[in-house]
């Protein structure tokens, strides 16, 4: 099989990490606002929950179109992955508090690319709203790695070897 349709949890973890807040629950700022995301602007100001359902959402039904390209003749249920395949993604509230859907950054960045192999098969895949979601979500997963914030934002080899 040359794609097939990720596991409901792994748009779960994606979402909840991307609708959470930086610097810990209530905290901050959102990982991914969805006030910076063209397409997903209505959801700002709305619930955590809400949010990472919606963001699940987009990065599933993605990833079935994808599929769906490559295996036309398939039905939905019939497509390679996940048994069952929901209509729509949705995020709980026990999901959003269930320490099993908080991985560390490195894991939310492999999944990223990970679910991108699987979704990438359509011809306007890098013009779509999953796509923009996807980098904003890779780049907020970038942002919490350790050393980050301590890293240089610019850097002059001159001013190192003088220190």
């Amino acid at each position: 099989m040359s794609a097939f349709v990720c596991g409901n949890d792994h748009f779960k973890v994606l979402a909840i990490f991307a609708a959470s807040r930086i610097g810990g629950y209530g905290q901050g700022h959102m990982a991914v606002d969805p006030k910076y995301i063209k397409g997903c602007e209505g959801l700002a100001g709305k619930d955590s929950r809400v949010i990472a359902s919606e963001y699940a959402d987009i990065l599933y039904r993605e990833n079935i179109r994808s599929v769906s390209a490559l295996y036309p003749s398939d039905k939905r249920d019939e497509l390679p992955g996940q048994i069952v395949k929901p209509l729509r993604m949705f995020v709980t509230a026990q999901d959003e508090c269930s320490p099993k859907y908080r991985l560390k950054a490195v894991s939310i960045l492999k999944m990223c690319n990970g679910l991108e192999y699987q979704s990438c098969e359509t011809e306007n895949y890098r013009t779509t709203l999953a796509f923009d979601l996807l980098d904003s979500i890779r780049r907020a997963a970038i942002k919490t790695l350790p050393g980050y914030d301590d890293a240089p934002w610019d850097y002059d080899a001159s001013e190192k070897a003088a220190a």
